[in-house]
């Protein structure tokens, strides 16, 4: 068996330094330097109980009990197989991914490289809706003075809901983009209701989270982001159950119809764009992430 070898914790105020200097992946300033999503926002420490039921959701005690939401409803057993390993290590140091405080566990895994454990980290976003739908025009004018490149490095302001001349390569390009993903418009929370509404959505730890509530029936700690100039995320909130489960990410291209996935909300030419870049924050919590190439 591979070695797992502490190296140190991350206290809170470290850990907190360190979230807020995590990158969006393809999001500028005027000036094409990139964006952090966590600017200014404020940080606490949550409780998230399991379902009772098959038909109940996971809830975020803040306040008052609040439904879990996630970005990415499948799971894979490979990643859960690693956080068992990841928790056996922690058991070493008296501690244990479901009981993790407002701090960060680093750790060289012999053969894989260095990495963080911290509790994951869940979103309070608020968002317009008209007749259940996300009100898109109002989401779009929530990213003025944010900006997208395109292949040859051009600048485009991401509250134009339409982009004019968008490079996909050096020579061709498209003469008007629309920002968001097409299949936005289908999704809907409700016909009769209109206006904004809090949403809690996992942003790093979905497995995490899965590992505590489903195979161990366990409440799990996790850190709370709020701020009134959050952006939007990259994907739409799905509920956390039903759960899609493969043995692996490798595992998906057996299931070519498998539809039940995360919708992006921006499209496939812009949609990797609002990831984030954790390793720009110093801090390396997964090796699921996309590579893929973002101007």
């Amino acid at each position: 068996m591979e070695k797992i070898t502490f190296e140190k914790k991350l206290e809170e105020k470290e850990l907190i330094e360190l979230i807020k200097n995590i990158t969006f992946r393809g999001l500028y300033n005027e000036s094409g330097e990139p964006l952090k999503p966590y600017k200014g926002a404020k940080f606490s420490l949550v409780r998230v109980n399991p379902p009772k039921y098959p038909t109940s959701f996971p809830e975020i005690m803040h306040i008052q009990p609040q439904p879990l939401f996630t970005a990415q409803p499948t799971i894979y057993k490979s990643q859960i197989d690693v956080l068992s390993e990841v928790d056996n290590f922690l058991k070493t140091i008296g501690k244990r991914i479901h009981t993790l405080g407002f701090e960060g566990i680093q750790y060289w895994w012999e053969g894989r490289g260095r990495f963080h454990v911290l509790p994951p980290i869940i979103e309070k976003h608020t968002y317009p809706l008209k007749n259940g739908f996300f009100d898109l025009a109002k989401i779009a004018e929530r990213f003025k003075g944010t900006y997208v490149k395109d292949a040859k490095g051009n600048l485009h302001e991401l509250s134009n809901i339409t982009i004019r001349d968008y490079y996909v390569d050096g020579e061709s390009k498209i003469k008007y983009l629309d920002i968001f993903n097409p299949n936005a418009n289908l999704i809907n929370y409700g016909l009769r209701f209109t206006g904004n509404s809090d949403f809690y959505i996992i942003c790093d730890g979905s497995h995490r989270m899965d590992y505590a509530l489903e195979h161990m029936d366990k409440p799990i700690n996790a850190i709370l982001v709020e701020s009134e100039n959050l952006l939007p995320y990259y994907a739409l909130p799905m509920p956390f159950r039903p759960t899609t489960r493969l043995s692996s990410k490798h595992a998906e291209k057996i299931y070519p119809k498998l539809e039940r996935d995360k919708i992006h909300l921006l499209n496939d030419f812009l949609k990797k764009v609002l990831h984030y870049n954790w390793e720009k924050g110093g801090l390396h919590v997964s090796k699921l992430r996309s590579n893929a190439k973002i101007h």
